[in-house]
This record gives structure tokens, sequence and C-alpha cells, in this order.
């Protein structure tokens, strides 16, 4: 490789080739001129680089075409929205704060017995046992009175003779009778079927049920009690403390299920239809899952599942919520979760397959891996079902996702739509400090179905190695941040904003729609994009920060073809603002780009060396030797380091551009090139047209060995406007198509390009 070498423009070993340039204008009659600030205009007053609609709008680079600034999204109304979660969009329970919204919750976690949801700030008694034998229940002509301190004999329910069972009570209720419970431990198993009752206990700090270990569950509503109610009572036992199946209308409320034996709550449809709603419950320390819902309809609000126990037998399982599709019965289940809270559960928080969930105003945080290996912990688990590939599909919206592990939401070959959350401090898998990424997308390696979820208005942020992976899938991403991603854990590499890749698995391209959203803070790249399909706009992309491990990378976006595959990418970038990231703003290799309205600016120096700063690059890898090629428009290139725009081994066409303040490299204080065709191993070609090259602390426009053309250009007050070099013995050609300007200020010159013994700038690889 040639040394770079900086030569005076003046020395008289100069080889100088004289253009014949045309009218010196650019724009019809306007000389070109730097970033407009936007607004109406016609053709004329629409100066480079900015762009002219159909409407007769004229717009600056990183400006929408609804007018909004990149990083906002555009409501119906007009309005900019920026991004993140609007503060309308924060559910009950929470208070807007820094993008997202916080659940106003106790500041430690609630001692056992006790509960706080969101909105709560203090935690507090499941229910209040009010005063008297019979508390606050709501006594009637019908009721059952239990006690299992009477012990007066003669007993017929009244409240001077209660049955001293409560299954006693239940065989003598009418159907919808109420059954009250005074104070005591019931040391039985009961069984609700064929009627239904109404049981209310004092309240679940002084009435539990207490199930023998003989039992399928401490309590069982089977079939035939339609309209069941269980309320403010506990249940523990040795097996399932409360079964459903068979039941439809049955309401579960203030009930504190814990230090069971096996499931909290367990609900199938295999006695019939079974449907319930579960309220204000606590649900803590049962064996395997805190809730398990089989092929049944539920809704659970104002609801804890918390600190659930792995299975004894081989310390697997311990998830919260886990929501399936019945295979015995083929039906899906369907759920509810709103406003509760699920924390310190193991594997999996809310666990989602083969059905249909809607989950709003909730928080999931800290769930814990598996105890037998360590791994998993995530927050959230949507795939499809095992048996079958029957497809989940899931609402989650207004939710906070804190401190979970592995993943903080995970979607394998199902269907979402989230809008409105923060998944934020997502920790590395425990067996081996991996991963930890926010949210995953990937396509079902074994049925190769395709995810697809829509993103909207939330927060994502520090998390682990990934913020967004999106793999052989599809996503639609709008007006979401994803901000200081942490590097992987195990090696301190990576720690990527958003990451879109071809799946190696199922060979399967991701296709991603990405626009209004806010990518800031990240590690590595901001923006990666491998093998896949992306169409990206208005978004920002800033103060991306190198591997933590070297110190290398920082990149805005980068989009490379497959590694795995000679799979090129292809991706339309429009009006989006790349700023103060490190090494390179934008780099393509092996791709197609298509580029509008875009800013890419301060880009820094690579921290490890201080080489770099690149604006954008494009290059050929030597191993699969896939040409990059771009169409690069209406842009701004301002204050980036060592080089404007690299074409190296590839093919670009750029138009109405300004590429101006190139400084150079920081390391040694060579290069500062505003446009490199640099012919690296494989040619290499520009044209440029209807361009502004100004203020290059070296060449505005260099050729080693490549071929570029030159139309309607102003090159401005560069230290060399034109220059030309052989490399691996290729000529470097500069083609002059017409109507070029040279100069600095109102003193113009004739054109001219120079060899002036320039060495090319050093090659950049795509990434891992």
């Amino acid at each position: 490789m040639l040394v770079p070498v900086v030569l005076p423009r003046y020395l008289a070993t100069l080889i100088i080739v004289v253009l014949v340039l045309g009218s010196l204008s650019c724009g019809g009659e306007s000389s070109p001129q730097g970033e407009g600030d936007g607004g109406a205009g016609g053709q004329d007053s629409c100066v480079i680089p900015n762009r002219l609609l159909e409407d007769g709008s004229c717009l600056a680079p990183g400006v929408q075409d609804n007018g909004c600034p990149a990083g906002e999204l555009g409501l119906e109304d007009g309005s900019c929205q920026p991004a993140g979660v609007p503060p309308e969009l924060c559910a009950d329970g929470f208070e807007p704060l820094d993008q997202g919204c916080e659940p106003i919750l106790p500041p430690e976690p609630c001692p056992p017995g006790l509960i706080a949801v969101p909105g709560d700030t203090v935690c507090r008694e499941v229910a209040p046992c009010g005063t008297g034998r019979w508390g606050d229940i709501p006594i009637d002509d019908s009721t059952e009175h239990v006690d299992a301190a009477y012990a007066g004999g003669n007993s017929d329910g009244t409240a001077d003779r209660p049955w001293t069972t409560i299954s006693e009570a239940i065989d003598a209720a009418a159907p919808g009778a109420l059954v009250a419970i005074a104070g005591g431990s019931y040391v039985e198993d009961i069984v609700i079927e064929g009627k239904s009752v109404r049981l209310w206990g004092l309240c679940p700090a002084e009435v539990e049920v207490v199930g023998s270990a003989s039992a399928t569950a401490a309590m069982f509503i089977r079939g035939g009690a339609d309209g069941t109610q269980v309320h403010d009572l506990a249940i523990r036992g040795d097996t399932i403390g409360l079964a459903l199946s068979g039941s439809q209308g049955v309401v579960l409320d203030r009930l504190w299920i814990h230090g069971n034996g096996s499931r909290g709550i367990h609900g199938e449809p295999m006695l019939g239809p079974t449907a319930f709603t579960l309220s204000g419950a606590l649900l803590e320390q049962n064996g395997h899952v805190g809730v398990f819902l089989s092929g049944l309809d539920a809704t659970i609000e104002g609801t804890v599942v918390r600190n659930t126990l792995p299975q004894t037998s081989d310390q697997a399982l311990g998830r919260g919520i886990n929501i399936q599709y019945d295979s015995d019965t083929a039906e899906r289940a369907s759920v509810t979760i709103r406003a509760s809270l699920l924390e310190q559960n193991h594997d999996i928080g809310v666990y989602v397959a083969g059905s249909d969930a809607t989950i709003e105003g909730t928080v999931v945080r800290t769930t814990l891996p598996e105890a037998s290996d360590q791994t998993g912990g995530r927050g959230i688990n949507i795939q499809g079902d095992l048996d079958t590939a029957e497809r989940a599909n899931v609402t989650l919206r207004t939710s906070l996702l804190e401190q979970n592990h592995d993943v903080g939401v995970f979607v394998s070959g199902s269907d979402a739509i989230i809008e409105g959350i923060v998944v934020r401090r997502t920790q590395p898998r425990a067996s081996n400090q991996i991963d930890g990424w926010g949210i995953g997308i990937q396509g079902d390696s074994d049925t190769a179905e395709r995810a697809s979820v829509t993103l909207r208005a939330s927060l994502l942020e520090q998390n682990h190695d990934i913020g967004v992976f999106v793999t052989g899938s599809d996503a639609t991403i709008e007006g979401t941040v994803v901000r200081n991603t942490q590097s992987q854990a195990s090696d301190q590499a990576s720690g990527r904003g958003i990451n879109i890749q071809r799946d190696s698995d199922t060979a399967e391209r991701a296709s991603v729609t990405l626009c209004a959203s806010l990518l800031e803070q990240n590690h590595d790249i901001g923006l990666f994009v491998a093998g896949s399909d992306a169409t990206i706009e208005g978004i920002v992309v800033r103060t991306t920060l190198p591997e933590a491990i070297d110190q290398t990378g920082g990149r805005g976006i980068n989009i490379q073809g497959a590694s795995d595959a000679i799979e090129r990418a292809n991706v339309t970038l429009r009006t989006s603002l790349l700023e103060q990231n490190h090494d390179n703003g934008l780099f393509v290799a092996g791709s197609d780009v298509t580029i509008e309205g875009i800013v890419v600016r301060n880009t820094l120096p690579q921290a490890s060396n201080q080489t770099g700063g690149r604006g954008i690059s494009l290059a050929r890898p030597l191993d699969t030797g896939m040409r990059a090629n771009i169409t690069l428009r209406a842009s701004l290139l301002e204050q980036n380091y060592t080089l404007g725009v690299l074409v190296s081994g590839s093919d670009a066409t750029i138009e109405n551009t300004v590429v101006r303040n190139t400084v150079p490299q920081a390391s040694n204080g060579l290069f500062g090139d505003g446009i490199v065709i640099f012919a690296d191993s494989y040619p290499a070609s520009a044209l440029i047209s209807s361009c502004l090259i100004e203020a290059s602390a070296r060449v505005g426009v260099t050729v080693f060995g490549g071929h570029a053309s030159l139309a309607t250009t102003t090159l401005e007050c560069n230290s060399i406007d034109l220059n030309h070099e052989s490399f691996a013995g290729a000529a470097g050609l500069l083609d002059d198509l017409g109507d070029n300007r040279c100069g600095c200020g109102s003193a113009s010159t004739v054109c001219k390009a120079v060899s002036a013994g320039l060495g090319p700038p050093p090659p950049v690889a795509p990434s891992e």
C-alpha cells in the first residue's frame, strides 16, 4: 500500500490535465449553494442539497416529506411527535419520564402476603379484613356460613350454627348462593361442580384453604359451575392451588395463592369451555408456573405474580404466566393481562404459544434464569405452538420490561403489535454472559414461519449486545428510541442499536421498515443491515460509541451482504440524520442502497487509533467480491474526518449533494478528501452531477485507478480541486461532462485535474 503524501498544489512536478468546462453553473441559472432552510419554492429557488417535492415545497436534508425533522413521527393532524413514548400514551399507574413511562410502585419489593400494582405507592394487604366475624362479606338471605372454630354442633349454615368446613357449605348451598367464611385454616380439598356458588372469605390474611397431596388441586372448579365466584381468601397446598375446567364466567378476586407445590392456577378446557377473570390477586412462591392457561379465555387485572419456583424434579421452569394452545381440544387461549406486576419468576415472565394475548399497563421485571442450567430469564416470550406451529398473536402496550435476562421481548414465528413500551436493562444470559437483547424477532427454524412485528412509540435503553434484533422476519419500527445499548458482557463486544439480518438457519431475508426513530449512544454500530431488505426514513443515528473491548467501530449505519452467503442487502435510506458517530457515518459493502435527503456530519475518528471518521464508505468485501452500488442524492455531508465519500471497488451515482469541510485524519493529519474513487483490487466508478464539494482539506475529488465523471458540479475552496492517480497499473480517469466550476469565492478558474502523487486511503472492512 502506498504511504499517503500531501503535496502543495503549486509544485512543478505536478502533472496537470486541463478539463474543458462549461458555464460554471449548477441547478439552472442558480449557482450551487449549501444547505437551505426548506419551505416552499420552485425549482429555481430550491438550491442543493435541498429537494423539490411534487407539491412545490423545498425541503432540506434531514427533513421528512411530511415536514417533520428526522427522529419525529408525523401525525394525522400535521403535528410532529418526537420518538419515544408520548406522555398521553402512559397507562394508568404510570407517569411520563425521559421519553418513556415509569410505573408508580414502592421503591422496594413487597414482603410476602402484601401487594402493590402500578399506581400503588406503598405495599398493602390483598384485601382488608374488616371488623367482626364476617368482616365486609356481603351477607344476604342465601348465605351459608362457615367457621372452623365453631364447636357447638348441630351446624345448619346460619351465623349462629355455621358449618365447620367449606365443602359442607357448598353441598348445602343453593345454586348461586353465598358461602361466607370466617377466619381459620380449612384443611380440605374443595370441589365446585354442577352449580355455581360464591365463596367469600373474611380476608386472605385470616382465611386459608390448605389442600392435600392426594388431590388434583386445593380448589377445583369443574363443569356446570358457570358464574362461580371466589373472593378474599388464601389457597395453598402440596399440588395445584386452584384448577378450572369446564365452567365459564368464573370470578376470582383478591386471592392469595401461595406456597403450592405445583401451579398456582391451572386452567384448561378438557371438561368443556373455560373462562374466568382474575383480579386483585397475589400469586407467590408457587411451583412450576404461577398461572397456567391452555385453550381458554381469561382476563387478569391488578394482579401480582412473583417468585414462582422451578419444579423440584429437574429445577426447570418457574414461569410467571403460561398461555398456550391446547393440543387436546385444538383450542387457542385468549388472554388479557392488564395493570399487573410479574417479578422474580424464573425462565419466562409471560409465555404465549399459539394463542392470543393482550398485555397492557403491566410490569414484567427481574425474571431469573432457569435454575437447572442458568439459561432463559426472558421477560415475554411469544412463539408458535411447538406441535402444530399455530402462530401466536399478541398486542403488547404501555408496559415496562426491566432487568430480565437473555431477551426482554422475544417473538418467533408469530405476530405482535408492540406500542408504548419500555424495555430496559435486560441482562445477559447467566450461563454464558451472552445476549441480553431488548427485543428479538426471528423466524421459527423448525417451521420456517416468519415473525411479523410492529414496534411503535417505544423506548429501549441499557440493554446488552443488541437493542432490537430482527432476523429472517418482518418488522415495522416507527417512532421508537433505542439508546445506550451496552456491550455483550461475555466479551465486551457489540452493543448495537438495531440489527437486521438474514437468518442462516432458514435462509430467509429480513424485511424491515424503520422510520421516525432515534438511535443514540449505542456501541459498535447504531443500525446494522446484512443480506436483508430495509426501508429507512426519518431516523436519527448519533453518538454511536466504539466497542468496549478494543475501542474500534462506532459506525452509524452499516449495510452489507450476508457474511454466510452471497446475499446482498437492499436498502432505501431517506431524510435521516447521522451525526457524531465514529469510524464511518454510513458504511456499505456488497449491497444496493438508494440514499436521499440525508445529513452525515461530524463523524469522529475511530477511538482506538484516531483513524477514519469518514462520512460514507463503499467497499467490496474480498471474501464475496460483491460490489456495492449506491445512488446518493440531495444530501449533505459536512465536518467529517479523512474522507467525505469513499467509493472503493464499487459504483456510485452522486447528485444534488453537498460535501464540505472534510478535515484530515486525526491520527496523522493526512487526507481530508471530499470524494474518493479508489480501485482497490477491483474497478471503482462514480458519476457526480449537480453537486458542491467545498473546503476539503486535501482534495475535492480524487481518483486512484478508478473512473469518475463530473457534470454541473462546483468545486469550491478545496486545497486541490481534482486529483487523479494510477493504482495497481490502472490509470485514474476523470471525465468532464460539462458545466463544472472550480474556484474559491468570487474567483472562478478553469478546473484542472492534477496528479499530485497522493496516496490512497487505507481499506475499510465490513463488520462481523
